[in-house]
C-alpha cells in the first residue's frame, strides 16, 4: 500500500474515532439546562378523596391533572433540540442563584402543599362547607445565601413556630419577634420540619437591613391549618409544584356534587390556585396539552397565560378553554357538557 494512502486511511480511521466519541458524548452526557419532556395526565381519583365521597358512577366522567417530566438535558438535545414534543429550558430558568436542585426539590413539595391547602379551601366553600383557615407559624420558602440563618441549619420548607421560645404563627409575629432580637444579633428558632418528628431548634445571628432594621434574610410565607366539616386527604407521589391545585380543586368540587357535574366528560386541567380561587400560570403548557391527549381528555383547562402555547400544541379532539378563575373552570365545564 503506498505510504500516502496509508497516511489516508489512518487519519480518517482517527477523524472517525473523535467524531464517533463526540457523538456517543453529546448523546449521554447530562448539561446544565433541563428538558421538559411530556408525560401522560393523571387520574385526579384517588390521588384526592373527599370525606365520604360516593363511587364515581359509570360514565359519570372524570377529572386528570397534567404534569410533565423534568430531567437533565443531553447535549446533544441542547444542540438539536428535544424531539417529541419536549422544550429545553435554561437552567437560569428553573434554578436561582444560590439555590441548589435539593432546594428546589423542597421548595416544589412546599408548593405542592400549599396548593393542596388552596384546593380544598377552594373546593369545600365552592360547596357550600364551612372553612376555617388558621395561621400555623411561618414557613421559610427563600433565603439569602450570604444570611447566617442558611449556615446555622435551616431549611427551604421549614416552618418557624417560635422566636426566644416565644410562639410565633404569622408573619406579622415573626417580624415583631426579629425587631425586638435587633439587628446583628443572636437569635433562637424553634422550627416544625417536613417528616421531623419534634421540634427542630437552631442558634443565628439577625442580619442588618438597608435601613438598619433587623432581619433573618428569608421570604417568609405563612403556613395554614384548615379546618372543615369534611376533610381531604391527598396521595400523590413523584409530583411537586403547584400546578396541579386546579384539577384538585375540581375534583373535590365533583366528588361533592357525586360527578353529576362532570356530564359524562375526561377534564383534564393545570394552573396553579389561590386561596381566593384565581388560577395562575404554569410552566410546560405545550408538554401537558400533549399529556391530556394521551389520556383521551374531552377538555383541556389552562391558565389564561397559556392558552397559545397549550392550544397551538393540543392534540385533535381536546378542546382547550383558557381560564382565570375556578368559577371559569366549573361554567366552562357545565357549557361543554350542555354541548
Amino acid at each position: 500500500m503506498p505510504r500516502s494512502l496509508k497516511a489516508v486511511l489512518t487519519l480518517a480511521a482517527v477523524l472517525l474515532a473523535i467524531v464517533a466519541g463526540t457523538l456517543v458524548w453529546a448523546l449521554t452526557a447530562q448539561s446544565d439546562d433541563f428538558a421538559f419532556v411530556p408525560r401522560s395526565a393523571q387520574p385526579a381519583l384517588g390521588a384526592v378523596t373527599l370525606e365520604d365521597q360516593p363511587p364515581a358512577p359509570k360514565g359519570a366522567g372524570s377529572v386528570w391533572f397534567s404534569t410533565i417530566g423534568i430531567r437533565h438535558a443531553t447535549v446533544w438535545e441542547t444542540w438539536f433540540g428535544i424531539d417529541g414534543g419536549g422544550e429545553l429550558v435554561p437552567r437560569h430558568a428553573l434554578i436561582s442563584p444560590g439555590e441548589s436542585e435539593e432546594d428546589r426539590s423542597r421548595l416544589e413539595a412546599v408548593s405542592m402543599d400549599a396548593s393542596q391547602i388552596n384546593a380544598e379551601i377552594v373546593a369545600l366553600r365552592a360547596l357550600g362547607v364551612e372553612v376555617d383557615v388558621r395561621p400555623d407559624g411561618v414557613r421559610i420558602v427563600g433565603m439569602d445565601p450570604e444570611a447566617p440563618i442558611l449556615a446555622d441549619g435551616a431549611q427551604l420548607g421549614d416552618v418557624i413556630v417560635a422566636v426566644d421560645g416565644v410562639p410565633v404563627v404569622t408573619t406579622a409575629a415573626l417580624r415583631a419577634a426579629v425587631a425586638r432580637a435587633g439587628a446583628d444579633a443572636p437569635i433562637a428558632l424553634e422550627l416544625r420540619r417536613p417528616h421531623e418528628e419534634g421540634p427542630v431548634a437552631i442558634e443565628t445571628t439577625t442580619i442588618r437591613g438597608p435601613k438598619g432594621e433587623a432581619l433573618l434574610g428569608i421570604v417568609p410565607n405563612e403556613a395554614r391549618t384548615v379546618a372543615a366539616e369534611r376533610t381531604v386527604e391527598y396521595s400523590v407521589d413523584g409530583v411537586g409544584g403547584p400546578s396541579a391545585g386546579l384539577a384538585f380543586a375540581l375534583q373535590i368540587y365533583s366528588a361533592g356534587r357525586d360527578y353529576a357535574n362532570l356530564g359524562g366528560l375526561r377534564v383534564a386541567a393545570t394552573g396553579t390556585l389561590s386561596e381566593a380561587g384565581e388560577v395562575g400560570s404554569i410552566g410546560g403548557a405545550a408538554q401537558k396539552a400533549l399529556g391530556a391527549g394521551r389520556v383521551g381528555a374531552d377538555l383541556f383547562l389552562v391558565p389564561r397565560d397559556n392558552y397559545r402555547d397549550a392550544a397551538a400544541a393540543a392534540p385533535d379532539g381536546v378542546d382547550v378553554v383558557a381560564v382565570s378563575t375556578f368559577d371559569d373552570a366549573l361554567a366552562a365545564i357545565e357549557r361543554a357538557a350542555a354541548a
